[in-house]
């Protein structure tokens, strides 16, 4: 023997020694008793034994990924065979071997049994390996079943070996191919030996626990980076983006069932150029382009290129999602903001503050509006002084605590001209720590008054009744023909109509319908029927203008039946028990409500607090006594929530967020020249959101409380009418009380109508509406805005000043005369 040769034979020996194979002697031959003695001792199998499947003696992965990641729970071999015949030998050899491999075997005669014990097993156990007879297609189509069992659930790893014929499968080069096709793993030919067939299973059940074990850590590692902060991103070798995680998404605004695409129209920058290079690590930044917005960020990213082979099948991206100075100091911890300035934490002058301090940093708190801040500042490393300038008065504005609250611009020209500006609209959003706040919708005043003794109202409909009630869901509903017709009570028609017809808010809620008719007797009797615009035909007509909303596609598609059910709820009840009054001069008379909401929100509170006071106080009113504690929460959240957003004080919140979340920011602004008129791109991709539902729940309420001037003419000039003449009442009390007044130019004396129309369109109106119609695709909102706008142009550059004007040209095609107004009038 050469001494090559046995050196080969040493480096197997210590090889098989590491292993803990059994010795091997140097000079035994492999047809040896002694060799052929320790193969059988390694095979022998007996059902005492452990699981067939040895992990560790698998073949490695590859060397990034460890080893112990690739994991099988142990699990007796499971094996089913489908043989038509009776007494088939071929299947018995099958089901010794298995018994014989510690595992348990069953068979069937036909595909039905076959797939219904399947289906019986994927509530168990699943069979590990199915021997199909192939042998005899004019009695059962084995490629059908194959593909039958393929199209069941978690049935990608089950091995299918199909049993054919010696002389059909030795006709043929190519004769396994249709079982291949069809979802078999392997083709064996019929054997009775049960030495071939435990051979046969036991690959077939190594092969699958493999498959199934890389296939799991495949999955765990996918999970890991799916809830990093990291941003990650995966390509395949066509340089498509095939996995993304959820801060990737969040970022850049895809969503996750969006498909494969180039990420060419993602990425840029030096890092695309070293991937595309086939670099195999690098670490450079890279510009992520954003849907929601159009100016890229700047990241730093880490790439890798993964391969099997020589060529790269896959390259992963890893962004920080901040900047790196930003990371260097920690996360949540107390830094500069801006270049230059003083460091807190340099500020402490003992070692309390010190220690304080450092546990502050170690929180895991970090606010998005200094993450905000931090980017803005690291912009202005290597800018130009003029960028810089700017990004710190940004940066200033963003230090304040009031972000969204509205300041009248300094304008001396609008001051001295537009008393709507400053008298109207600085009342209507102004906030309560100014007492002189007050609203121009239905969200802002009330005073607790005695219920009235009303009976509760039979609903019956007359045919005119009727025939208006079946054009509920048209944008111009006869609101004050049906206020007509049920004397005063449209509420309760309208809502059974809506609630208990249209949108089944009696399944969601599983109340009946007798429960809703009173709920909605109670709540229209505490609605004060002598104001002449806070009563139940505003609150009938919210509930109509909610109804239009949830109607159209986007809301149908995003709410559920008890979020709908919610709004609803909320639009009827939004304005229960309203004075007639603003949340200003409830604060301004210190009235007991205002006192105990601590002059926040006075009106709002009180109506959601006396809805679900009316409803839970009794059982024949109360439409959520069916409702599991989780759900009623939920509902109850929801109603609180849309009923608050009704505040106007919190308008310009509102809005704002609404268009920051669902429209494409423009660039520029109206103060630095670079401001324009395009429209703005609606993006829905935040509808996955909870919270963005919430947003849009909000905004529908919002804009159906102050519809008023989106609906057609006739209607906007009665409200008008009717909401100037509450306000004249409002201040009428304020002087006889010698209180502040919220609403100088409210005097009955020298009010003019159609000015202050035109300045709560411009101001309120219009932005709202366009942001609102172009997410519902409801156009009209805008188109009756604008003509309404108009209109009052009209009548104001015509003369008309009086309510008794406005009432003429409701009447009147022409624009009225400027004459006094009759005795009648």
């Amino acid at each position: 023997m050469l001494a090559g040769e046995e050196t080969s034979i040493d480096i197997v020996q210590r090889w098989l020694q590491r292993r803990g194979s059994d010795d091997i002697e140097t000079g035994s031959s492999s047809g040896s008793p002694g060799a052929r003695a320790g193969r059988r001792s390694s095979l022998a199998l007996t059902p005492e034994d452990e699981p067939l499947v040895d992990v560790a003696n698998r073949s490695p992965p590859p060397a990034p990924i460890p080893s112990a990641i690739f994991y099988a729970p142990p699990e007796p071999l499971e094996l089913l065979c489908v043989f038509p015949e009776r007494a088939s030998r071929v299947c018995a050899a099958a089901c010794n071997a298995v018994a014989r491999a510690g595992g348990e075997a069953r068979s069937v005669r036909s595909a039905r049994e076959a797939l219904e014990a399947f289906r019986r097993d994927l509530e168990t156990r699943i069979p590990h390996v199915v021997i199909v007879d192939a042998r005899q297609p004019q009695i059962m189509d084995s490629t059908l079943l194959a593909r039958a069992i393929r199209g069941l659930k978690n049935t990608q790893h089950t091995i299918l070996i199909a049993v054919v014929k010696k002389s059909a499968y030795l006709k043929d080069d190519f004769a396994v191919l249709p079982y291949l096709e069809a979802g078999f793993n392997r083709v064996m030919v019929e054997t009775l030996g049960s030495t071939a067939w435990c051979a046969e299973v036991l690959q077939a059940r190594s092969a699958a626990a493999s498959a199934r074990a890389q296939v799991a850590a495949v999955t765990a590692l996918a999970a890991a980076a799916d809830r990093c902060r990291d941003l990650v991103a995966v390509t395949d070798d066509q340089q498509r983006v095939l996995l993304t995680n959820k801060s990737w998404c969040r970022v850049v605004g895809w969503r996750p069932d969006e498909g494969p695409r180039s990420f060419a129209e993602t990425i840029g920058g030096e890092g695309l150029r070293l991937a595309t290079s086939g670099a195999r690590d690098w670490d450079a930044p890279v510009l992520l382009r954003r849907r929601a917005s159009p100016d890229p960020v700047l990241l730093a990213c880490k790439g890798a290129a993964v391969s099997l082979t020589r060529s790269i099948s896959h390259i992963v991206f890893v962004c920080e999602p901040s900047n790196i100075s930003e990371v260097e100091r920690g996360r949540g911890s107390l830094h500069s903001i801006r270049r230059g300035s003083l460091d807190v934490r340099s500020v402490a002058s003992d070692g309390l503050r010190r220690t304080s301090l450092a546990k502050l940093q170690g929180l895991p708190l970090e606010a998005p509006i200094t993450k905000v801040i931090s980017l803005l500042s690291t912009a202005t490393e290597g800018a130009p002084p003029c960028t810089v300038a700017c990004i710190e008065r940004a940066v200033d504005m963003l230090r304040t605590s009031e972000l969204y609250s509205p300041q009248m611009r300094e304008d001396p020209k609008m001051r001295a001209e537009d008393p709507i500006a400053t008298d109207l609209i600085g009342a209507l959003l102004s906030g309560t720590s100014n007492v002189l706040s007050s609203r121009r919708s239905s969200n802002d005043s009330t005073v607790v008054r005695s219920q009235t003794n009303r009976s509760n109202l039979k609903h019956k409909t007359s045919g005119q009744l009727r025939e208006i009630l079946d054009t509920a869901l048209c944008w111009d509903f006869e609101i004050f023909h049906l206020e007509d017709l049920t004397r005063g009570r449209p509420l309760t028609h309208l809502g059974l109509t809506l609630m208990g017809g249209r949108f089944d808010v009696c399944a969601a809620l599983e109340c009946d319908e007798r429960t809703l008719l009173h709920w909605l007797t109670i709540i229209e009797t505490n609605y004060h029927a002598v104001n002449t615009y806070h009563n139940s035909t505003h609150a009938a007509d919210v509930l109509q203008a909610v109804a239009c909303f949830i109607e159209k596609d986007r809301l149908k598609n995003l709410l559920e039946p008890l979020e709908a059910a919610a709004a609803l709820i909320s639009a009827a009840a939004h304005d229960i028990d309203h004075p007639g009054t603003s949340s200003a001069f409830l604060c301004n008379a210190r009235h007991s409500l205002a006192i105990l909401y601590n002059d926040v929100a006075v009106l709002e509170s009180h109506h959601a607090a006396l809805t679900f006071k009316l409803t839970l106080n009794d059982d024949r009113v109360n439409i959520f006594k069916n409702l599991d504690r989780d759900t009623f929460k939920s509902v109850r959240h929801n109603v609180i929530d849309m009923i608050l957003a009704t505040e106007m004080t919190k308008h310009f919140e509102h809005l704002a967020k609404f268009v920051n979340v669902f429209y494409a920011k423009s660039t520029g602004s109206k103060e630095d020249g670079m401001h324009t008129d395009e429209p703005l791109s609606l993006d829905t991709t935040a509808l996955t959101s909870q919270e963005n539902v919430i947003l849009v729940k909000r905004m529908m309420i919002k804009c159906a409380d102050v519809s008023n001037a989106s609906r057609p003419q006739k209607f906007a000039f009665e409200w008008a009418r009717r909401i100037a003449e509450e306000y004249f009442l409002q201040t009428d009390e304020e002087k006889a009380k010698e209180l502040p007044v919220v609403m100088p130019m409210f005097d009955r004396a020298s009010c003019s109508i159609p000015r202050s129309q035109i300045g709560f369109i411009d101001y309120i109106i219009i932005d709202m509406m366009e942001a609102w119609s172009a997410f519902i695709d409801m156009p009209e909102l805008v188109t009756h805005a604008r003509n309404n706008h108009q209109r009052w142009r009209e009548l104001d550059e015509a003369g008309v000043t009086t309510i008794a004007d406005v009432k003429r040209a409701q009447r009147q095609a022409l624009p009225p005369s400027t004459s006094q107004p009759t005795a009648e009038e």
